[in-house]
């Protein structure tokens, strides 16, 4: 049997221009909610050489277990998602990603896939590894390391998501 080189997708992520645009339109054109997040995130951020720090709200919804993750950068420095914002769309498909029990090890496993770091996010909790290959041009996978906080929240929410009656959509917290 053909085994994937990381596991299951765990979350589809999009780059938004407006988060709070995209979140109404996925709950009200696919049912899509309820969306948790953060609004205020701040990100350092590893990209082409340049190390900034990048200023987002960040939105989360599930569907079917696969969680759906909404960015939308606020300050115009270096990132992984910057160029997205000197086009016309209002949001397109960024990453699709996968938690990973040891992040070292996947990314042994992608480099020796012929994957290549595009970039990485990091903030004091966590690291979030870009890999692109030329095959999935526009396209990048994100690889998290397994956090047994983290796994819990997203089991919790995607089952909450699973039995939403649409109310209460939008859940958001605050940084700074």
């Amino acid at each position: 049997m053909f085994e994937s080189l990381f596991g299951p997708i765990t979350q589809w992520g999009f780059l938004v221009k407006d988060i709070d645009a995209a979140m109404k339109s996925w709950v009200e054109h696919f049912g899509v909610g309820p969306w948790w997040g953060y609004r205020d995130v701040r990100l350092q951020s590893e990209f082409r050489g340049a190390r900034t720090e990048v200023h987002m709200h960040v939105g989360l919804a599930y569907q079917n277990g696969v969680q759906i993750e909404l960015i939308q950068q606020l300050n115009d420095v270096v990132s992984p998602y910057r160029f997205f914002y000197d086009t016309d769309k209002a949001q397109t498909l960024h990453q699709l990603s996968y938690i990973v029990p040891d992040l070292d090890a996947a990314l042994a496993r992608a480099a020796t896939a012929g994957l290549r770091e595009h970039g990485v996010m990091r903030n004091d909790f966590a690291r979030y590894v870009y890999l692109d290959h030329p095959a999935m041009e526009g396209l990048v996978v994100e690889l998290m390391q397994s956090d047994p906080d983290y796994v819990a929240g997203f089991r919790a929410c995607a089952a909450e998501a699973a039995s939403w009656d649409g109310s209460d959509p939008y859940r958001l917290v605050a940084f700074g």
